[in-house]
């Protein structure tokens, strides 16, 4: 997992950082990235649709991953 994380860009790692590791809420999340709450929740589902393509291509990762 660490290794998908750090095949990304700075943002989508921080923001699933913010939401996952931190466990903030998307109006917590928003206030740290100085972002509106619409904006924070985009992001955050661009970058998990994003780790999950990347976790995608590890062989033996994908099994079972929706």
């Amino acid at each position: 997992l660490m290794l998908a994380l750090d095949s990304m860009g700075p943002l989508d790692r921080e923001v699933l950082a913010l939401r996952h590791f931190e466990e903030l809420s998307n109006s917590e999340t928003a206030k740290v990235l100085e972002l509106s709450e619409q904006a924070a929740s985009l992001r955050y589902v661009r970058a998990l649709g994003r780790l999950k393509q990347v976790l995608q291509r590890i062989p033996g990762f994908s099994e079972g991953f929706q």
